[in-house]
This record gives C-alpha cells, structure tokens and sequence, in this order.
C-alpha cells in the first residue's frame, strides 16, 4: 500500500517536472488515505489561484516516486490545463510501503 505522502510526491512531479513552477492543491487522496497496488488509484487537484495557472501549463509529466525522489512508476502525462484528476494502478512492485 502506498500512503497519501507517497502518491503526493506523483503530484509534486507535475509541478515539479515542468518548465514552470506552479502548485496544484490535491483534493483526493486525503490525509491518512492509501493506495494498494494492482488497484485504481484516483487523484485530483485544483487551481491554488497563483500564477502560473494550470490553465497555462498543459501537459505535464507525472510518476510515482518514493524515497528521495527516486521514480519507481512511470504514469501517462496528463493536460492540467483541461484535467483536475487522474486515475492510474500502482504496480505492486514499485517500492516499498511508505508507512514502514
């Protein structure tokens, strides 16, 4: 299972991945909400109103990391400027339970 730090850091990499510096607000997973793997996974965002937009930004790549960033699964990119969600299954194998 991942924890809720594990699948923000997949968040983090659409801002962090970009040409430009943006925050998104993720809604979904909440605080204490898990993930298991070979399971649909949901996350969703919203616009934190500063500049840049995610209407400005387009698409963006996105990946599950864990540890000090390192990627362990790659997920398709997603148009932030016409998506607020995405839903991807996390491998069973890709890294170790957050929580441990």
């Amino acid at each position: 299972m991942f924890s809720f730090k594990a699948l923000a850091l997949a968040i983090i990499a659409l801002g962090a991945l970009t040409a430009v510096q943006a925050s998104l607000f993720i809604i979904q997973p909440s605080s204490g909400s898990t993930c298991s793997g070979g399971s649909p996974c949901t996350v969703q965002w919203l616009d934190d109103g500063t500049s840049p937009l995610n209407s400005e930004i387009g698409v963006t790549t996105v990946g599950l990391y864990t540890g000090v960033m390192q990627l362990v699964q790659s997920i398709p990119a997603v148009d932030v400027s016409t998506s607020q969600s995405l839903t991807f299954t996390p491998i069973p194998g890709a890294g170790p339970n957050s929580n441990t």
